[in-house]
């Protein structure tokens, strides 16, 4: 974590330090980035640097606790429909506000594909940390939705939870490495996945035309 020193500076020098650290650790994982290379985006002395921060690992855990925090400012209007709407919308809704977000900063989006491309060491625990944080969250609003039968109870809770953290995580990573990636794109992908995720992949009966509702 960072030490009072740095607390203690202007906002403006701390936000060039962070956007130094976040341009370095999106080129590099944390063990091969090059401190030298902040030091001389951010303006500041080598030596400075370690009054900031007592090791490049903390600097890292800094960075990463720093973005996460400011998107979850992004998706919080998406917690107007937790455990209110369906989980499925809430989680549509949150899955897209989160990928704007992430579009609308792509060194980010190398900042993960570096994290998930070196899963060991402090990257590790920090994707273990991500993806409980999330899953846990789900876990909550799917079996309310399940006490209220808006879910199938047969339906494991730990499974649709772990699909959902996925999707949020290494599915978006995999996507932009794979893919320009766009919000249509992005909303279209999701909404082919929940209607899997809801409908199933077994053929639905034919509705009987003769029925008045439609139904059979």
């Amino acid at each position: 974590m960072p030490s009072q020193t740095f607390l203690n500076l202007s906002p403006e020098k701390q936000e060039r330090i962070l956007t130094a650290a976040v341009k370095e650790f999106g080129q590099r994982n944390v063990q091969e980035a090059n401190l030298s290379n902040i030091v001389a985006d951010a303006g500041i002395s080598r030596g400075s640097l370690y009054q900031y921060f007592p090791n490049k690992e903390d600097m890292y855990v800094f960075v990463f606790d720093t973005l996460r925090a400011r998107r979850s400012e992004k998706v919080r209007p998406a917690f107007a429909l937790y455990k209110k709407a369906p989980f499925i919308e809430f989680f549509e809704d949150f899955y897209l506000r989160d990928s704007e977000y992430l579009l609308q900063h792509p060194t980010h989006i190398e900042l993960g594909k570096q994290l998930y491309g070196h899963s060991k060491g402090v990257s590790y625990g920090l994707i273990i940390q991500l993806q409980t944080r999330y899953k846990e969250l789900f876990l909550v609003a799917i079996e309310f939705d399940k006490e209220r039968g808006l879910i199938d109870q047969k339906i494991d809770t730990s499974a649709l939870a772990d699909l959902c953290v996925h999707l949020v995580t290494d599915v978006f990573i995999f996507q932009s490495i794979a893919n320009r990636l766009s919000m249509q794109n992005i909303r279209d992908h999701v909404k082919k996945t929940l209607y899997i995720i809801q409908r199933g992949i077994l053929p639905q009966a034919p509705e009987n035309p003769d029925s008045p509702d439609g139904q059979q």
